[in-house]
């Protein structure tokens, strides 16, 4: 008797591998939710971009900055929902082959499915705050006199 471990040391022991690869998954998580952060930004920037002529004509016959935000967040908000009933869609399907990775975890979960998709519109509004600033602050004299 002259290894003598503890239980947990020798369960933390049996699962140095599994504790690896669920390291390894969430790195790549979350290096794949900050590049879809950074390609909605794009996406989101480049429509306000090309909408600016019409974003200052509604400025310049009175609407309210707020509407303005509003619209370009309805706008990055249906996208992002059509992406993810696309990812719970695509997931239920392929839930035969999602189960036997998890553990004592259901796929169909409400919590399992919740929590990421409450992830994912957190990122998607922090990517919109930038073109909803530049939405709001086009000048629609500089805007109309340009074109």
């Amino acid at each position: 008797m002259s290894n003598i471990l503890t239980q947990t040391a020798l369960i933390e022991q049996h699962t140095v591998r599994e504790r690896l690869m669920a390291m390894l998954a969430l790195f790549f998580g979350v290096v794949a939710l900050l590049l879809a952060g950074i390609g909605l930004y794009g996406v989101l920037d480049y429509s306000v971009l090309q909408r600016r002529r019409e974003i200052g004509i509604r400025i310049a016959i009175g609407a309210q900055s707020g509407a303005i935000a509003q619209t370009v967040i309805a706008d990055m908000f249906a996208v992002v929902l059509a992406g993810a009933l696309l990812g719970i869609l695509l997931g239920s399907v392929s839930v035969r082959f999602i189960e036997s990775l998890l553990f004592e975890v259901k796929a169909t979960d409400l919590g399992v499915l919740t929590l990421p998709a409450a992830i994912v519109f957190a990122v998607a509004l922090l990517a919109a705050l930038p073109a909803v600033i530049r939405a709001v602050r086009i000048d629609p004299a500089t805007m109309l006199r340009s074109e």
